[in-house]
Order: structure tokens, then C-alpha cells, then sequence
């Protein structure tokens, strides 16, 4: 039970963005294959995140920052970039989004199997606490990683400002939420980091959704 308590958010979560690709949805061999990315993503993050330990950093935010943040949205980013940009099928800015979220929601599941099976006894409540705040943090910078990697592949003449800016907000928020979280004090903040990222995710998200609309409505017409 509650393994599945794991899993089923994230899934439930990477299903709802996928439902939201209205226009010209993607392979589900491909959106399997992201989640997979993301699931994979874990081993590499695990080793970087032991050798990049606490002791390297000055002080508890740059760690937070460098050793937990950067690594993660760093090695999804890094999936993203080389296994998925590039695809026939990224063939509009909101399937950036699409292909971020899943890759983000394949490592938030293997992360939250961990957490269940390592709480033992209070593995239904680790389950269920993290369902309103680790996973839905790993979408929003999904999302907002997306947002930005999908304005990238269409805009060649900013694309790589566009790319930084993506790994980096989405880096800073989940650095943000991580360090009022194990600083344990101000935890408010990291809830309100949370909601705000919740919130520009759902703007982003409608914002290419409205592009894909266009582009597709324009496809219709002209064929």
C-alpha cells in the first residue's frame, strides 16, 4: 500500500500534463521512454550528490544550491538535452514542457520509493506528506525547465540564454524550498516557494498550450 502511495502521485501527476497536450500529443513510446530517463536519472544524481556532500560547501544554502539542486535539475536537464531536444517529435515549444515533466516525475518516483522504504514505520505518512510538497516541487520545475527548453529549440537566436534560464530558475526554486526545509525553521517559505512555483507552472503551461493551439490551427488550415 504504501509503495503505491509512492508512485501514484507522480503518475498521476505526469498523466494530468500529458492530458493537457490537446493539439498534437505525444508518442506514449516516447513519453514512456522519459519517464525511464528520469526513473534511470537517480543513479547518476545519487553518485554525484555523495561526492558533492555537505563538507565541500561554506555554508548550508550553496549546498543546497550546488550539491542537492544543481545536481538534480542539472542531470534532468542534461536527459532533457541530450535524448530529447533534438527529437522529430519536440516539434513545438510545449512539448518541452511535456518531455521535462515526465523526465522530473520518473526521478521523483524512484526518489519517493526510496523515502517510503527507508521510513519504515512511518512510511504512510512520509508517503502522503510528500505528495502535497516533494512531488509536486519535482513538477514545477519540470515545468518551468520546460517552459524554457521549449522557447529554446524555436528560438535560435536566444536559445541558449533560454536554456540557462530554465536549469537555473528551476535550480534556485528547488534550492529555495530545500534549504528553509532542512534549515528547520521558516518552512513557510519553502511552502510559499512552493505555491509560487505551482502557480508559474500552471501560466506556463497555458501559455504554450495557447501556442500549440495556434500552430496546430494553422496546420489545419493549411492542409
Amino acid at each position: 500500500m504504501n509503495i503505491i502511495l509512492a508512485i501514484l502521485p507522480p503518475v498521476l501527476i505526469a498523466y494530468y500534463v500529458y492530458q493537457q497536450d490537446k493539439y498534437e500529443r505525444e508518442p506514449k513510446s516516447l513519453i514512456i521512454k522519459s519517464f525511464l530517463f528520469g526513473c534511470i536519472s537517480v543513479v547518476p544524481i545519487l553518485i554525484l550528490e555523495t561526492i558533492f556532500n555537505e563538507s565541500l560547501f561554506s555554508s548550508l544554502f550553496v549546498y543546497m544550491f550546488c550539491g542537492v539542486a544543481l545536481v538534480e535539475e542539472g542531470m534532468k536537464y542534461f536527459f532533457l538535452k541530450k535524448y530529447l531536444f533534438n527529437n522529430p517529435e519536440f516539434n513545438e515549444p510545449l512539448d518541452g514542457i511535456v518531455y521535462a515533466i515526465m523526465v522530473s516525475l520518473g526521478f521523483a518516483t524512484i526518489e519517493n520509493i526510496m523515502y517510503v522504504i527507508g521510513a519504515q514505520s512511518e512510511a504512510t505518512s512520509v508517503a502522503i506528506l510528500r505528495m502535497f510538497s516533494a512531488i509536486p516541487l519535482h513538477a514545477a520545475c519540470g515545468v518551468i525547465m520546460g517552459y524554457y527548453v521549449g522557447m529554446a529549440k524555436f528560438k535560435k537566436d536566444n536559445t541558449t540564454i533560454l536554456l540557462l534560464k530554465g536549469i537555473l530558475i528551476a535550480t534556485f526554486v528547488h534550492a529555495i524550498y530545500n534549504y528553509f526545509l532542512f534549515l528547520g525553521q521558516g518552512q513557510i517559505i519553502s511552502f510559499i516557494a512552493l505555491l509560487v512555483a505551482i502557480y508559474f507552472s500552471k501560466k506556463a503551461l497555458k501559455i504554450h498550450q495557447k501556442d500549440s493551439q495556434i500552430r496546430n490551427s494553422k496546420d489545419e488550415v493549411i492542409f
